[in-house]
């Protein structure tokens, strides 16, 4: 990947439906090449698909919940049904297994206290962890899906200034 591809990906994560040929005269390329560009990357599964960001609360998920999951000695996410029983409740957004006293963290959206309370108990009752923890979110201060691009930029623009200086000094000595 190049510094042209890492510009099209930062136009991409801001808009996703940004037309080819907006998105070539800002980074210089013709459209035909952003679209193979795009394609490279798809097939390469740098991006691995394209998706609408819909607000929580105009779809009546007001709660957002964190749950911390500490699993029964010997249990692991190695066991096959840990994991089904995670990707069967839709409500959960995002799970990340954990270093520190926790085992897991499981991101929950969902439309009332009631859910939610159902959505632990399921947890509690499966007889895979000893013990959950329960945050309750009152407010979103942040929320972002876009990846910081930042260091692929800073290092393309690095490079581009250390070879405009080496052919400043070439150009004097010549």
């Amino acid at each position: 990947m190049d510094e042209k591809d890492i510009s099209i990906l930062a136009l991409l994560q801001q808009d996703a439906r940004m037309p080819l040929k907006e998105i070539g005269e800002r980074v210089g390329l013709a459209a035909p090449t952003v679209h193979e560009r795009i394609q490279a990357m798809l097939r390469q599964n740098v991006i691995s698909g394209f998706t609408t960001i819909i607000d929580p609360k105009k779809v009546n998920l007001d709660i957002t919940s964190f749950i911390m999951l500490y699993f029964k000695t010997g249990g692991s996410l190695g066991d096959p049904k840990v994991i089904e029983l995670i990707n069967s409740i839709d409500d959960i957004q995002e799970c990340f297994h954990l270093a520190g006293d926790e085992d897991l963290i499981i991101k929950i959206r969902t439309k009332n206290m009631t859910t939610l309370e159902d959505i632990i108990l399921r947890l509690s009752k499966s007889g895979h962890f000893s013990r959950t923890k329960t945050i309750i979110a009152l407010s979103t201060v942040k929320e972002s899906v876009a990846l910081n691009l930042g260091h692929f930029i800073e290092k393309g623009t690095r490079e581009k200034q250390e070879r405009t200086r080496q052919a400043a000094v070439e150009t004097e000595t010549a």
